[in-house]
């Protein structure tokens, strides 16, 4: 016989199991995706909703309920099953997955994608707006969620990179940080640009009210180098910087708007690469700053394998070292096809 009394066997994968871990309200705040009072009304999650008439409200007994003056109603689990036209088991499995819980007994699906049609809030014109966070300490999540990128708490001070408690449109809370959907803010001088790397899209993924002159990575650069990569995200640029590189990108890949500021700035170094996603829009964009630029400049991509087809996802799953000499192999080859031509 094994002795098994120490050892350390996952618990069974039930509604009593998932609320010794998770509480009903930090699930229903998870799926919910917005800040909310309990016992106070707002946008419906579920539809386009004009006037607030989604409640969540407590039972005597402690239950957390949530009510949509659409007719549906019910508890955490019932929330998850109409978003995911899932069954009960099912959105047991869909809490354990988006939770990390670790749970024993899922059929092992991960693959449960929402199936109701989507609630998008209006869209907002951000740079009208008075768009503010509330900082706090980085937390031990956060710490895990960039330390995977291997970007240290010292760059992302470097490059103003905060996590946010709060997140204020108007000065009104519309945002509220948790472990299951962590907020970050990138500053710019006066302007922000918030990401929420595990929302849905249409869930306040990103939120900015930047301009055309806010150049990701710009206040941080080092022009003593000799060459320069413009790449998409800030979180391509920090991981670019930890490899040794100098590194900017614009607010998004097909933002044309900014393509005179990037020249500007790559009039000062020898070397220009774009390194944008290896994806249509990538693709494409990096075609259109290449076509722009005053000075020639070379195109490299990382090669889409594993899904992988940006620079910090490749450094997430090789590390810094292979990402760097995969990035200086790309340069040299160009280099090389440009001295042959």
């Amino acid at each position: 016989m094994y002795d098994l009394s120490n050892a350390d066997i996952p618990e069974r994968l039930s509604k009593e199991a998932i609320l010794e871990k998770a509480s009903q309200e930090e699930i229903m705040r998870y799926y919910i995706g917005v800040d909310f009072t309990v016992n106070k009304a707002f946008r419906s999650p579920l539809r386009k909703d004009q006037v607030p008439s989604f409640v969540v409200y407590a039972l005597s007994n402690g239950e957390l309920r949530f009510k949509d003056f659409n007719g549906a109603q019910g508890s955490c689990f019932d929330l998850v099953m109409i978003m995911y036209k899932a069954s009960f088991v099912e959105a047991l499995e869909i809490i354990n997955r988006d939770f990390n819980l670790k749970l024993n007994g899922s059929s092992g699906n991960t693959s449960y994608q929402r199936q109701y049609k989507e609630y998008k809030p209006d869209k907002i014109e951000y740079h009208k707006k008075l768009l503010q966070f509330k900082p706090q300490l980085f937390t031990e999540k956060d710490k895990e969620y960039w330390g995977s990128y291997k970007i240290t708490s010292q760059t992302l001070e470097k490059y103003n990179v905060f996590s946010a408690k709060y997140i204020f449109l108007d000065k009104n809370l519309i945002l509220r940080y948790n472990n299951y959907n962590p907020i970050y803010c990138y500053k710019f001088d006066n302007n922000v640009k918030v990401y929420r790397p595990f929302a849905n899209k249409g869930e306040y993924k990103w939120m900015s009210n930047v301009t055309k002159d806010n150049i990701q990575g710009y206040d941080a650069l080092d022009f003593s180098r000799d060459t320069l990569i413009v790449t998409k995200s800030l979180k391509d640029v920090m991981c670019l910087h930890e490899m040794g590189f100098s590194s900017i990108a614009p607010q998004a890949e097909g933002n044309r708007n900014q393509y005179e500021a990037i020249d500007n700035i790559a009039m000062h170094f020898d070397n220009i690469v774009i390194l944008f996603d290896n994806d249509d829009t990538g693709i494409k964009g990096a075609e259109n700053l290449k076509e722009y630029l005053s000075m020639s400049s070379k195109v490299i991509f990382i090669e889409n394998i594993d899904n992988v087809k940006d620079i910090s996802d490749h450094v997430k799953l090789h590390g810094l070292d292979i990402s760097r000499n995969l990035v200086n192999n790309l340069i040299n080859e160009q280099n090389m096809e440009s001295s042959n031509s």
